[in-house]
């Protein structure tokens, strides 16, 4: 994307947004709080961004997908040469995140409530979405071979969903909300924690999300959407056991924006309409567009 950009031209916080795909508030919070990027400042104080700025950005989003945490990518990129960055990265990085999901699965495990605090206030600072979103939901496999897993499971997720709902609070009560809304609403096997982190990555993607539980069906979630001027209506199905559920939904309100979150086996599957578009765990917080 970045190869037709006029490399002497300065760009606005909501094109650089575009182009990398990264909210103007995550911009904003990495300046301030690690220092990441010094943009250039107008008389007014707005922000402009280079070529350069664009370009480190993306290789910042590479390396976060590996894992690296955000409060390490200065160093990180500072340190090595482009050609050592992806390989000298990856190992020591693999092995801190192998340590911290230990350290996370033991707190859990035992109920340690401040424990589990001071290890959540860590990820949840230095990780973005989607390495967040896989060393949770590695979290919760581990939690889950353990015996007598389900008291802890519960606190596990529990423990996360406060945290994620913490931060939708302060995205909420903000003065003004994003216009475009979607809905999310997840299968009952989905752990709430998984449909409040797709919300917290819509809100990123600069969408109002209104998150609804199981009290209503999807089919009267998408009933409602349309006349209250919802663009969109996300189902998080993680382990995709509600299939015939979202199928029969989604292709009897074919007109209405649908997704469907899900695991693996959604690659082998067919949209039920050409409104409705399938992402499998991989790809769960490639960039939505609507």
């Amino acid at each position: 994307m970045s190869d037709a950009i006029d490399q002497n031209a300065l760009y606005p916080i909501r094109e650089v947004a575009r182009l990398t795909g990264v909210n103007p508030i995550t911009l904003r919070a990495w300046e301030r709080r690690y220092n990441l990027i010094e943009p250039v400042r107008t008389e007014s104080g707005h922000r402009l961004y280079t070529q350069e700025h664009i370009d480190f950005l993306h290789e910042t989003l590479r390396l976060m997908e590996e894992g690296i945490p955000i409060s390490r990518i200065q160093a990180v990129i500072s340190e090595a040469s482009p050609r050592q960055t992806h390989t000298s990265a990856v190992t020591p990085s693999s092995d801190k995140s192998h340590a911290l999901l230990e350290k996370i699965v033991q707190a859990a495990g035992q109920l340690q409530v401040q424990a589990l605090e001071r290890l959540l206030d860590r990820v949840f600072a230095d990780y973005s979405l989607n390495p967040l979103r896989i060393l949770l939901a590695e979290v919760d496999a581990h939690l889950q071979q353990q015996d007598n897993s389900a008291v802890s499971l519960v606190f596990w997720r529990s423990s996360v969903l406060r945290r994620i709902q913490v931060r939708l609070h302060s995205l909420y009560t903000q003065p003004l909300l994003p216009s475009k809304r979607v809905v999310i609403y997840k299968a009952l096997s989905t752990p709430a924690y998984l449909a409040a982190l797709v919300t917290l990555f819509c809100f990123e993607q600069g969408y109002q999300a209104l998150a609804i539980e199981e009290g209503a069906s999807l089919e009267q979630v998408l009933t409602a959407a349309k006349p209250l001027s919802i663009q969109a209506v996300i189902f998080v199905d993680k382990d995709a056991s509600a299939t015939d559920l979202w199928r029969a939904s989604f292709a009897k309100y074919a007109s209405m924006r649908t997704w469907l979150f899900g695991s693996e086996q959604l690659a082998e599957m067919q949209p039920a309409s050409v409104n409705c578009e399938l992402r499998a765990w991989s790809q769960w917080f490639a960039p939505l567009s609507l």
